[in-house]
């Protein structure tokens, strides 16, 4: 399935929606990309929620959005709006609103956007299996709509706009017994939501797809956009990856999930859910949105790039974007690693230049990285000295250097090509740019050492310039006239998924191995780049080794690497948590809940934990997590395996040990001095 899910995956232009105005804010349309957080106070703690308001505007939060879970929740929005007035807070409020339609029909008189749920607004959720009849669904449907219009046209009347919510995990009973628990059901869920609002008339209405996974929430919003376009809908969307987490983690997930899709062209406003104070939510989201809200405040389509790149190739999809598959490449033996094919995705370290104790931070890095499963699997050095060249080849002649070593010649030590081709052979990867040959000779002599080289088992990697994909064909017949079967292809690119994926689409008739290389000016940029970039090609299936590089510690490149590939769900290095970001719902201190928990799991490589402030957020919406610490209420947690519930109402003075023995008891731990 190839659906029309953007307006090209080849270059960057922003999905033009209809604007949907929250109060004096405008959403969708030419409108920027909007940056909004959510308070986690109680809603009925008024001084504290208007001053954790009045923090967010100050921060630049644009919507501010609070829980309603009760009628006395709904009560406090009128003191709330009576204080704001009076402290002249004029940012727009959002209603978030779980299960209860009549607290809506009051909480919709006192903001400018109200969310439900379609999950659990009106339609049941219980984990029941019933089989319905198309009759049976239809009558379902027929009463939901008597519930939701009342809410739909209160809003009409007033002016309020609706966010239409739907969260992978907590579909309704009704939808996962007829399409499960997939992307598929979250569409149909906000689907049958819109149409009932557009039986009469309703339209001011933005759409979310959310989910703790960074795969399906994009393969959900890309379906859901891919059904607009075939329905002839313009509404826009809010993005978020839901229970993020915090720190590093919750950056790299929320820039892998909001990034890839506001570079697909979509997205109007934006919510980073991280397991810390709100108010930090807003400087990552602003980094997340800041080029593509400069793109469009210049009415930037890279039309010119397109129309550049189409002066040689008509780019044609290769992937179906609505649903992960591996773009394929052959295996290729790099000395004792394999990459390529079914192997994990590899990760290559980057040294700029060879340091004063080569050997010790070499030892280091594995020695390190055994215990967090974050060792380098090769090891990259731009040579640009005969005394580099001679260290390096010196220490693989020791064994110093245990893993694969991947290298490029700058371009003054080319005569090195053929006087030292023996000692070349001891390096497993040659990394090179494609060069113009000025004669048949010189193609000769450099294509000519290349098979040397490859036919005593080294790697080729080929460097190409986005500016010169019409020279790879000429390279590819090249590599098959000197058979240099054992070649793998990288990009050296500014606009960075679009060009990949244009060169991917070259390369699909072909399989060649990917490498995802990236230089970066700092650690912060490393960050939300190669999690934008990487990360939205990772997801896209391209990519079978990543090579990130910085001026910093190598190991925190190495490490960066890594939990990149855990946030795409395609290599688990280290425990997952799934954390949502508090609420005034929620039943304990999440924040230090979920470190005191960390502190004792951090060792369980591979195992998913999910820390859940409240049962709205609960067994739901930690869909694929193999425990649950969820807050039943006030000192009480639910734990659960998967999503059966196994222990109700547990103390929280001894729910961390319980889930410690839940975790042993399925056979998941490890003690720490194992690992």
């Amino acid at each position: 399935m190839k659906s029309k899910y953007n307006e090209s995956p080849f270059f960057y232009k922003r999905r033009l929606t209809r604007e949907v105005k929250v109060g004096g804010i405008g959403i969708g349309g030419n409108n920027p990309i909007r940056i909004q957080s959510m308070v986690n106070t109680d809603t009925k703690d008024v001084q504290a929620t208007i001053a954790q308001i009045r923090e967010l505007q100050e921060a630049g939060s644009e919507l501010v959005r609070l829980t309603v879970p009760t009628s006395q929740d709904s009560d406090a929005l009128v003191k709330i709006r009576e204080q704001m007035k009076r402290d002249k807070i004029t940012v727009p409020l959002v209603a978030d609103i779980h299960f209860t339609p009549s607290i809506a029909m009051k909480a919709v008189e006192f903001v400018e956007k109200i969310r439900i749920n379609p999950g659990n607004f009106a339609d049941k959720k219980k984990f029941a299996i019933i089989e319905y009849t198309d009759k049976e669904y239809n009558l379902e449907l027929e009463r939901i709509s008597d519930v939701f219009l009342p809410l739909v046209k209160r809003a009409q009347e007033l002016g309020v706009a609706m966010r239409i919510g739907t969260n992978h995990g907590s579909l309704s009973d009704r939808i996962m017994n007829r399409y499960g628990d997939s992307p598929e059901g979250m569409v149909e869920s906000s689907l049958e939501f819109i149409r009932i609002a557009e039986s009469i008339g309703y339209k001011d209405i933005i759409v979310s797809m959310k989910a703790s996974n960074t795969q399906i929430m994009i393969q959900a919003y890309r379906m859901l956009v891919a059904r607009f376009y075939e329905l002839g809908m313009d509404y826009p969307l809010h993005l978020g990856v839901t229970e993020a987490g915090d720190g590093k983690d919750g950056r790299i997930k929320s820039a892998i999930g909001i990034g890839s899709l506001l570079d697909d062209g979509l997205g109007d406003t934006i919510r980073v859910s991280l397991t810390e104070d709100p108010v930090l939510e807003i400087p990552v989201a602003r980094k997340i949105a800041e080029k593509y809200n400069v793109f469009n405040s210049r009415n930037i389509e890279s039309n010119s790039n397109k129309k550049k790149a189409d002066n040689f190739f008509e780019f044609k999809e290769f992937r179906n974007p609505l649903q992960y598959s591996r773009f394929y490449s052959k295996e290729i033996e790099l000395g004792n690693l394999k990459i390529g094919d079914n192997h994990p995705i590899r990760i290559e370290a980057h040294l700029d230049s060879v340091p004063q104790n080569p050997t010790q931070i070499i030892g280091d890095l594995i020695q390190a990285g055994l215990s967090t499963s974050t060792s380098p699997e090769s090891i990259h050095f731009p040579i640009r000295t005969d005394a580099e060249l001679d260290w390096i080849i010196g220490a693989k002649k020791l064994g110093s250097i245990p893993i694969p070593v991947s290298f490029m010649l700058q371009s003054e030590m080319a005569s090195q090509f053929y006087d030292r081709i023996s000692d070349l052979l001891l390096l497993e990867k040659w990394v090179t740019y494609f060069p113009y040959f000025a004669n048949e000779e010189d193609e000769q002599s450099f294509m000519g050492a290349l098979s040397s080289y490859h036919n005593n088992g080294g790697v080729v990697e080929w460097v190409i310039r986005s500016n010169e994909f019409n020279r790879l064909e000429e390279l590819i017949q090249k590599i098959a006239k000197y058979s240099l079967k054992n070649s793998s292809f990288s990009l050296q690119c500014d606009d960075y998924v679009h060009d990949y994926r244009k060169f991917a689409s070259l390369l699909s008739h072909h399989d060649y191995p990917i490498v995802l290389s990236g230089s970066f000016e700092d650690y912060d940029d490393a960050l939300y780049k190669t999690s934008i970039g990487m990360g939205g090609l990772l997801i896209d299936g391209i990519g079978d080794m990543i090579r990130i590089s910085y001026p910093g510690e190598v190991s925190e490149q190495l490490s960066l690497g890594f939990d990149l590939l855990q946030g795409c769900r395609l290599r688990l290095t280290k425990t997952e948590y799934i954390s949502c970001p508090s609420c005034g719902r929620t039943q304990f201190d999440l924040q230090d809940t979920t470190a005191r928990i960390k502190k004792r799991t951090i060792h369980l490589k591979g195992v998913k934990i999910a820390v859940m402030g409240c049962i709205v957020n609960g067994p739901g919406e930690m869909a694929d997590a193999d425990f649950g610490y969820v807050g039943a209420a006030p000192g009480k947690v639910h734990l659960y395996r998967g999503k059966e519930i196994i222990m109700k109402n547990v103390p929280s003075a001894i729910a961390d040990e319980k889930l410690i023995e839940l975790i042993k008891e399925s056979g998941m731990w490890v003690e720490a001095s194992e690992v």
